[in-house]
């Protein structure tokens, strides 16, 4: 059974952050430093920018002593905290902007082709057809047991909620990038190469020509988007997740 570390205030942070990590609190000061981990949380201010002050050894990999990074100067809690502003800046700016421009088109698109090339006029078609993609999924991949069955549920849940919709276009506006790429996933390949073709023709199929490929970046962008839209950090799914290995 895991056992979590006990919780600690504010207060026992700063206290830490000043005993094990060298932190110092000149330009931003200790009372400040509490309101914004309590406003802001310790694992988004300090947990993901911990390598840019920790000690590396010659081959680029992190000195630790007993599990614990080794810091070799003191440094400003602002340092942290700028480097957590500066993150979240660029959510906005640039990769909120982009990711949903995408996605909004790769659903528009999927839909059209999906309603437009089948005859789905009834929620019997549409569960019938939902089943074809699941089915497909394996034939068309080697993903892992869990992605299989993660895929499995976003095609149950699909099949749970068609009676909420009254227009079938609503059905597949509503999804998520995640969800419409698990639909990707199963289509006929035919179509998967028409659709990667039409992404192609927009300048969407970041460079790759292979359908699996495409699905693996696509993959990759659905993670990043989860990340940013839950304010997580990207330098913590970059390190520790990396998504650019999917399977």
């Amino acid at each position: 059974m895991t056992t979590y570390k006990p919780a600690k205030n504010a207060q026992e942070q700063i206290e830490y952050l000043k005993t094990n990590k060298k932190i110092t609190f000149n330009s931003i000061h200790e009372q400040q430093a509490r309101d914004i981990l309590f406003k802001y949380n310790y694992i988004n201010v300090i947990t993901p920018y911990k390598h840019h002050f920790s000690k590396f050894d010659k081959d680029g990999n992190e000195v630790k002593i007993d599990g614990k990074h080794i810091y070799e100067r003191d440094v400003e809690f602002s340092e942290y905290f700028n480097l957590f502003k500066n993150e979240r800046l660029q959510y906005p700016i640039i990769i909120i902007k982009n990711i949903l421009g995408y996605e909004l088109r790769f659903k528009s698109i999927m839909a059209y082709r999906i309603l437009t090339s089948t005859e789905i006029n009834d929620e019997n078609k549409l569960v019938a057809y939902l089943e074809s993609v699941r089915l497909r999924i394996p034939m068309n991949s080697d993903y892992s047991d869990s992605r299989l069955e993660h895929m499995n549920n976003h095609i149950k849940q699909l099949e749970k909620s068609i009676s909420g919709y009254a227009d079938i276009y609503c059905f597949f506006d509503r999804m998520s990038l995640g969800v419409s790429l698990t639909i990707f996933s199963g289509l006929d390949q035919g179509l998967q190469k028409q659709l990667l073709k039409d992404f192609k023709s927009l300048g969407m199929n970041f460079g790759v020509k292979n359908i699996n490929n495409f699905i693996d970046k696509v993959f990759t962008l659905v993670a990043i988007r989860n990340c940013v839209m839950h304010c997580n950090s990207l330098e913590i799914l970059v390190r520790y997740y990396n998504p650019a290995t999917p399977n």
